[in-house]
């Protein structure tokens, strides 16, 4: 794990909106019985791999909300962390893992609503 002296409140932030998204995700997951959030298990364990999350642990927070927007949101953050040039290429997966754990929990709702 990157050990990041700078941008701990951005890491903090993004981490916080990542861990809110996969708890929203795991308890439709709980709830479906078709499987089709499985479908997104991958992306998902990239975003929890890059920052640390361990899934499926009990979340005491808000379960409330779009995960897809919450990704998107945690990806818009990550933006603005600065991170030196040995992380550039963790920042760039992690950016990747939370835009495709956003686009492939909206193919899940997508195909949900049709």
């Amino acid at each position: 794990m990157n050990n990041l002296n700078d941008g701990g409140d951005v890491r903090r932030r993004v981490t916080e909106l990542a861990t809110r998204a996969e708890a929203i995700v795991e308890a439709a997951e709980v709830t479906a019985v078709d499987g089709r959030w499985a479908m997104t298990a991958f992306s998902r364990y990239r975003v929890c791999e890059l920052l640390g999350i361990v899934p499926y642990l009990r979340y005491a927070g808000d379960l409330t909300g779009d995960p897809a927007a919450l990704y998107d949101e945690a990806a818009g953050v990550l933006n603005d962390l600065d991170v030196p040039i040995e992380d550039v290429s963790w920042r760039l997966a992690l950016a990747d893992a939370l835009k495709s754990a956003a686009a492939d929990v909206r193919r899940v709702q997508d195909a949900r609503d049709v």
